[in-house]
């Protein structure tokens, strides 16, 4: 696992996206980057590729949050599979319902506002009860600003979640 520095942000490794700003396939892509892509389409490869990793790292006994899709009514998927099965060993709580989108907000990889603010409005807590005085990990596929896990740290930790952190399967690469 590695750690952006500047946003305090952890991710498991570099996602190169599949096309170039030219729309070319990016010959760099790589198997991590498919993976995460297979996260996002609720495909179990991705899934099971991982899980593993994550399981390593994530504590006993925490809640594990989901930042939400820019979508409201998308409210499962690949990582909300990936957090159920994280949260049915060592007592993890599967808080994947608790970080909910009130409105559609453009989706930042089709060119999307990135501000922090976009997400801290858009954004609201559901179910505090799993997460109130705790340690929360809130996870997503892909940081590149790291805005919008950032704007959910601070959503969660208002809520009443003693200690959150921030991880996401990929950074992309050069942020």
């Amino acid at each position: 696992m590695y750690k952006n520095e500047e946003t305090g942000i952890y991710y498991l490794c570099d996602y190169i996206p599949y096309r170039l700003p030219t729309g070319e396939v990016n010959p760099r892509f790589d198997t991590n980057s498919g993976r995460i892509l297979d996260v996002k389409s609720d495909d179990d490869r991705g899934i099971d590729h991982f899980f593993p990793m994550l399981d390593k790292i994530i504590p006993a006994e925490v809640a594990i949050a989901v930042v939400p899709s820019h979508n409201p009514e998308k409210t499962s998927g690949g990582l909300y599979r990936l957090v159920n099965k994280l949260a049915s060993k060592k007592s993890r709580i599967d808080a994947s319902s608790c970080l909910v989108r009130k409105y559609m907000v453009d989706k930042l990889a089709h060119g999307g506002s990135r501000h922090i603010e976009v997400h801290t409005r858009s954004i609201g807590m559901t179910n505090l009860h799993l997460i109130k005085g705790r340690k929360v990990v809130v996870l997503d596929d892909v940081t590149t600003t790291g805005n919008s896990l950032l704007a959910c740290q601070q959503i969660l930790l208002s809520a009443g979640a003693s200690n959150v952190k921030c991880v996401a399967l990929g950074q992309t690469e050069g942020y």
